[in-house]
Order: structure tokens, then C-alpha cells, then sequence
């Protein structure tokens, strides 16, 4: 499956077996996706939320 790269136009080569919530990235410019849904052979990326170190609080 695959896939473009909203940053860069790239395309992103999606595993067969991937599942929903896999992270995929771009090789061109390293943008993180999350496999968002599958079907029918086509996938749908968004971006991948990036998690914030809270430091303890």
C-alpha cells in the first residue's frame, strides 16, 4: 500500500500487515504518520500526535 507524504510529496510505503494506530514515516523527510484507516488496499495516514514530556507535573 501506499501512501503521499503531505509534507513533502514523497511517497510512503505502507506494510501490507499494517494495523490502524501504526506508525509509518516518510523516508525523504522523516514526517511521522499514524495509520489512520484501511480498506479496500488503500490506506489513510494522519499526522502522528507527538507526546509532550509532562516533567512530573
Amino acid at each position: 500500500m501506499n501512501a503521499d507524504c503531505a509534507e513533502c510529496g514523497a511517497g510512503i510505503s505502507v506494510p501490507e500487515d499494517a494495523i490502524v494506530g501504526e506508525i509509518v514515516s516518510c523516508k525523504d523527510c522523516s514526517s511521522e504518520y499514524e495509520v489512520a484507516e484501511i480498506s479496500s488496499g488503500s490506506v489513510l495516514l494522519k499526522p502522528a500526535e507527538e507526546a509532550g514530556e509532562d516533567w512530573g507535573e
